[in-house]
């Protein structure tokens, strides 16, 4: 088969085509995203327990960031992407819950993205040359780490609702979003629990090195 010969049967049925290169961007997306936003939070993970933040980390976190966002902006597109093709070829999707509920979670993951570039993000810079909770209260590690909850949670969100057909027009939006939401609060009960005592140890530990 020559190239001619290939064009035209990719071109042959313009509606299947539509819809492959609309799943091929939206899984670059998904996989932009997710990739860049657990590497984004491994990283920050391992600046927790103390490590100082350098210029060059920072870039790395930055350059994460900007990855992340694009990977949003890829599902964004794709997604309103989709909608249009339903809504054109095949407008029974439009009734399917799971879709709603996909567009739901990355509303949230945009929220949160939105927050991240503009508190996260200057915070850490502000930050260099010091450890990341260093000089922070209570309340602002807290944020910190709710940031990357969401985020993580929130990445994994899409991918496994869309991996499952069983979801399809059988389980209503707010009961997909309530599993979601069961899976945010008990990361986030069993992190801040952690979070909590290690910064209770923290400050036991300091106290005793000062008595001594």
């Amino acid at each position: 088969m020559n190239l001619s010969e290939l064009m035209l049967a990719l071109t042959s049925d313009p509606e299947q085509m539509t819809r492959n290169i609309l799943r091929i961007v939206h899984f670059i997306g998904l996989a932009l995203g997710l990739g860049a936003a657990m590497l984004l939070d491994l990283m920050i993970l391992q600046y927790l327990p103390g490590r100082v933040i350098t210029k060059q980390n920072f870039d790395f976190i930055s350059f994460c960031s900007d990855i992340v966002a694009a990977g949003l902006r890829l599902l964004w597109i794709t997604g309103l992407g989709f909608l249009l093709f339903y809504w054109t070829y095949e407008p029974v999707n439009l009734t399917n819950d799971k879709i709603w509920a996909k567009m739901a979670i990355v509303v949230i993951l945009t929220t949160n993205g939105y927050f991240i570039h503009r508190t996260v993000l200057p915070f850490l810079k502000g930050q260099m040359g010091k450890t990341m909770l260093q000089g922070t209260t209570r309340k602002q590690q807290h944020l910190l780490v709710s940031a990357g909850i969401i985020s993580c949670v929130s990445w994994f969100g899409p991918l496994f609702i869309a991996n499952m057909p069983q979801l399809n027009f059988d389980v209503p939006m707010l009961q997909i979003l309530g599993v979601y939401a069961l899976v945010l609060a008990t990361v986030f009960t069993v992190v801040h629990l952690v979070l909590h005592t290690s910064a209770n140890q923290a400050e036991r530990d300091q106290g005793a090195y000062q008595i001594n």
